[in-house]
């Protein structure tokens, strides 16, 4: 089976691992990091993962323009083009470098899969006020955004009202079950998708394909906050359909990169 993970992270941390557990109960935890594009790969080689869609820690740990550069020029030494990756995004009403066309630039030049929003770390509101033409850009383009709720879920749940048609990927949100979080964003929002590297809960992904269907879930490792092979498990082991399982293993996230306009 094909797998591509949805999310995956290279980059030291500043010093542990910030792991999200339960709702708002946050631990740091020293794991194995790769700090580089190529370590990543070996790990994908060693546990069958065929292509990854991946950010850098320094995007969270310094700076959005840092990590954005970091990561930019690992995509440009890869040279077997497995990798792609998500920018982390700034509202460009005070940050020079994310006006909707830069973006968009970024997005050609480095065959971008998404962006990543993270407006708790960098103290500005994810709304139409803020955030506006970027959000609009999103949503006509249907480039994916990422957003975790390692901080809440209350930003996610808030753009979402505004913009409905959001395509956002959901990811990172600890190994407790969250189900009562995004059970609801699913059936209100139809491009909402679930990263699948957290959802290793007893019969959770038979649980949401008998409510939702496979299409709104993606593979996802997660790493390095969890290990490659427990979603790997989880996915091959669950009680659901072959044509499921090749959804969420790889079909979904090529259809929803299929249907991005330029």
């Amino acid at each position: 089976m094909k797998f591509i993970d949805c999310s995956a992270c290279i980059g030291k941390g500043g010093i542990n691992r910030r792991i999200v557990n339960h709702e708002n109960y946050i631990v740091t935890e020293k794991v194995s990091e790769p700090e580089t594009a190529a370590e990543l790969l070996a790990e994908m080689d060693y546990c069958g993962v065929d292509e990854a869609i991946l950010y850098h820690q320094a995007m969270i740990d310094v700076s959005a323009q840092y990590g954005n550069g970091l990561l930019e020029n690992e995509l440009k030494s890869d040279k077997s083009k497995r990798l792609r990756g998500t920018i982390t995004v700034l509202p460009s009403i005070s940050d020079a470098g994310f006006d909707v066309a830069d973006i968009q630039k970024k997005v050609r030049e480095l065959n971008l899969a998404g962006v990543r929003a993270f407006p708790h770390n960098n103290r500005f509101m994810l709304d139409k006020v803020t955030c506006g033409d970027l959000l609009d850009y999103l949503t006509q383009s249907k480039l994916p955004l990422y957003l975790t709720p390692a901080d809440g879920w209350e930003h996610i749940f808030a753009v979402l009202k505004e913009f409905p048609k959001l395509t956002v990927i959901i990811t990172n949100y600890g190994l407790w079950g969250s189900d009562r979080y995004f059970y609801p964003l699913a059936r209100a929002y139809k491009n909402v998708h679930i990263d699948t590297g957290d959802f290793q809960v007893i019969r959770g992904l038979e649980a949401f394909v008998g409510k939702f269907g496979s299409e709104r879930l993606l593979f996802g490792t997660n790493y390095p906050m969890d290990n490659m092979g427990g979603p790997i498990a989880a996915l091959l082991g669950a009680k659901i359909s072959l044509a499921d399982k090749e959804n969420i293993a790889h079909g979904n996230i090529e259809r929803i990169l299929g249907g991005v306009a330029g």
